[in-house]
């Protein structure tokens, strides 16, 4: 008799547990701070108008449908320089849109179109 209580009060603990990881960010969320919320990130496309580079940081102003946004990248400023070019169109995920963003992640990046080049070693045609 005593285990059968015991492993009931395991089961329902279990589905308590299950119930509220899938239902309380619904429920809860509006009540508690933005810090503990755990909001989704939200994705925005833009193109890259403007890159500056210092020496410790990395600024990019990017031009999106809902408006432009200034972002600045402090880690991993070599590889992003080298990544992101202007006229680029960066993917970015972030918590809301904001007018400056710090540190966002990058989900995807799409190169301008490259001009084609005419060729240097092909001789003149003579009529």
């Amino acid at each position: 008799m005593k285990t059968q209580v015991i492993v009931l009060i395991l089961l329902i603990g279990i589905g308590l547990g299950v119930v509220g990881t899938i239902f309380g960010p619904d429920v809860a969320g509006p009540y508690l701070p933005e810090t503990f919320r755990g909001k989704k990130a939200e994705t925005l496309d833009g193109e890259v108008v403007r890159k500056l580079r210092d020496a410790d940081r990395l600024l990019l102003t990017v031009q999106t449908s809902q408006g432009s946004f200034l972002v600045t990248f402090k880690k991993k400023v070599a590889e992003i320089d080298l990544l992101v070019q202007q006229g680029d169109t960066v993917t970015l995920a972030l918590r809301r849109y904001e007018p400056f963003v710090e540190e966002p992640a990058i989900l995807r990046v799409r190169k301008q179109e490259p001009t084609p080049r005419p060729k240097a070693s092909a001789p003149p045609s003579s009529p």
